[in-house]
């Protein structure tokens, strides 16, 4: 699923999503060594989702006078807003992990400092915590507090033993990459046109993904995820978050959004 590691001043840096996705999200992974930093960055239209998996970052914000910061640990996460100006600093300890994501519509500026002419001094605000119950674990949609976004971040969590629905979309194209625990996923045949057909699960390709790996399934693909143990991934997907067919399902759930999953959603 990765792609080359570069190495850059701070760490390591590769992207995750592979060909099906080009052009639809950005899917990276940077490591940052202690006491390194990235360059300032600003992205003049796109927007940015940052989720530590792994230590502790320090995220320096750009302001009217200097500079603000706070420190982010493992599955906190923060959104980059266009214009705004930020760095991101590896604190003491072991090397940190973290996944970003985001649009991919304009050029990212880079900088030693924080002063860039056409910027914004604005915050970047914590990442969502509206969570979803499933009838496997459960989700946290990052990116619920950001409105119109070309893209979905969320966290997902299933519990060993349990599947998802047997599934497909008709627009939605996701990449997930597993954090922790390991998973079987089925996948690898186009869903038939008519909604009433009886799939062959066992007809379809299984892999396995444990922490640090992971797939794509772009829109009419079948798949479904089971997991081996508790396993953790985060999923980025494009925004059609209820575009979902159901084609076999172990608590008998119907197609689209179940509206009794975000009864206790919070964001």
């Amino acid at each position: 699923m990765k792609t080359t590691e570069v190495t850059t001043r701070y760490g390591r840096t590769s992207r995750l999503a592979d060909e099906a996705a080009a052009g639809a999200y950005l899917f990276a992974e940077h490591t940052i060594e202690p006491g390194q930093a990235t360059p300032f960055r600003t992205h003049a239209r796109d927007h940015r989702t940052f989720v530590v998996i792994q230590g502790r970052v320090r995220l320096e914000t750009a302001r009217a006078r200097g500079t603000e910061s706070a420190t982010y640990e493992y599955l906190d996460g923060w959104h980059a807003l266009p214009g705004c100006v930020y760095r991101i600093v590896g604190v003491e300890g072991e090397p940190a992990i973290l996944i970003e994501a985001g649009s991919v519509l304009g050029e990212t500026a880079e900088a030693t400092g924080p002063a860039f002419p056409d910027a914004v001094a604005r915050p970047c605000p914590d990442v969502s915590d509206y969570t979803v119950d499933k009838p496997w674990g459960s989700e946290v949609w990052y990116t619920q507090n950001l409105p119109d976004l070309p893209y979905a971040l969320k966290r997902i969590r299933m519990t060993e033993g349990h599947q998802s629905s047997l599934q497909s979309h008709q627009q939605k194209l996701e990449t997930n990459y597993v954090i922790e625990g390991e998973a079987t996923v089925l996948s690898g045949a186009m869903a038939p046109a008519d909604l009433t057909a009886v799939i062959d699960v066992g007809s379809l390709t299984t892999t396995v993904h444990g922490p640090r790996s992971g797939w794509t399934n772009p829109p009419g693909e079948l798949h479904r995820v089971i997991a081996r143990t508790d396993y953790t991934s985060i999923e980025i997907s494009t925004p059609e978050l209820d575009d979902v067919i159901r084609w076999q399902d172990d608590a008998g759930r119907g197609h689209g959004r179940i509206d009794a999953e975000h009864a206790g959603g919070r964001s």
